[in-house]
């Protein structure tokens, strides 16, 4: 369940919880009333006095406790109507052997791929937003939605682990606009459904096309294009991995045997069996990044690269400038007023003690 809005300094709660809020209050009232009553009839003593304002704030107190107040809080990264969505290509080419970074543990450094990389910079954004919902769509020859949006970090950090490069006898040519008729979509469903939630999206890839032109007149077709997405996203970034030199991507049926960090044979450019070399697309990448208005970061591993931190702070602030809310921003006053409460009652129960032992003592004198 997702929490509820605040106004002012009181939680917004149920129509129906605020209906039982005012019978309990308007019970509690009543029978104040009728000690009152009684007390002023009968002359009471000031102790039975003092012991009624007593009662009158245990009242108050638990109504507030029912009511469920709260005081705005601050919220730094972390909020739970963040949406994350990660776009992450898999293609054969970002199995590169163009990146710097370490790979897994007792693997050569210079065998480590782009694929690396893109497992670093998605652990730090799943990270950076632990209470935030993901999704994370896999581009390939096509595109799918391998995790629709979840709070479990689990499965996300279990899909991160397990990213593979794209089976090599499969590809049939893939570029970023593959991913684009399913992103803006899925954009625009949460957009309609949930248009309070602040949505980020990243884009993994290398920028490299070799669809012939395929993914992108498909995108035309559906009257989608990057530039429209940018109003219904608030942030993230586009980052690219490889070199203008290029690396050579290992081959992969399938097997723990072949793929990156192995030693199968190199995947062929189909120009006499030499292996294929691939090369970032540096300018396609920017270009996505300035259509929806991200910024663009370019990954190799090296001691150039900028920290994740540059991509995974987010200022809260400006990003629900518009008038949407933080639903993480408040903190509930119901264990103070639990506090004063137990106190109260705590009190009470001394002094009906006390009452008692006076009672017997003369009952014990009238004998």
């Amino acid at each position: 369940m997702r929490p509820v809005p605040i106004i002012g300094d009181l939680a917004l709660i149920p129509v129906t919880w605020w209906i039982l809020v005012l019978l309990v209050a308007a019970a509690l009232v009543a029978l104040l009333a009728v000690s009152r009553r009684h007390l002023d009839k009968d002359a009471a003593e000031p102790d039975a006095r003092r012991a009624w304002w007593r009662r009158l704030a245990i009242v108050v107190v638990v109504v507030l406790a029912m009511a469920g107040p709260a005081i705005r809080g601050s919220e730094a990264i972390s909020v739970s109507n963040v949406e994350i969505y990660m776009v992450v290509d898999r293609t054969g080419s970002m199995a590169a052997e163009d990146y710097q970074g370490q790979g897994p543990e007792g693997v050569d450094q210079s065998a480590s791929t782009r694929l690396d990389g893109v497992r670093a910079d998605m652990r730090a954004v799943r990270e950076a937003f632990p209470d935030s919902r993901f999704s994370i769509i896999a581009l390939d020859s096509a595109a799918a939605t391998e995790l629709p949006l979840t709070h479990d970090t689990n499965a996300v950090d279990s899909w991160i682990g397990s990213l593979k490069q794209e089976v090599s006898a499969h590809a049939t040519g893939s570029s970023l606009e593959v991913a684009l008729p399913l992103l803006g979509q899925t954009l625009a469903q949460s957009r309609q459904s949930e248009p309070k939630d602040i949505r980020l999206v990243y884009i993994f890839s290398d920028g490299e096309a070799t669809d012939d032109g395929r993914g992108a007149q498909a995108a035309d077709n559906a009257g989608i294009s990057w530039q429209s997405l940018a109003g219904l996203v608030d942030g993230g970034a586009v980052l690219g991995y490889g070199t203008e030199e290029g690396g050579k991507m290992r081959s992969y049926d399938g097997s723990n045997a072949t793929g990156e960090h192995t030693q199968s044979d190199y995947i062929a450019d189909g120009q006499g069996g030499q292996p294929g070399v691939s090369k970032i697309d540096a300018d396609e990448l920017q270009n996505v990044a300035t259509a929806i208005g991200l910024p663009y970061y370019h990954r190799t591993g090296g001691s150039g690269d900028d920290p994740t931190s540059k991509f995974t702070n987010l200022d809260i602030e400006a990003v629900t400038s518009d008038g949407r809310t933080k639903t993480n921003a408040r903190v509930y006053l119901t264990w103070p007023l639990g506090i004063i409460a137990f106190g109260l009652l705590l009190w009470e129960i001394i002094d009906l003690m006390r009452t008692d032992r006076r009672l017997r003592l003369l009952m014990g004198r009238g004998r």
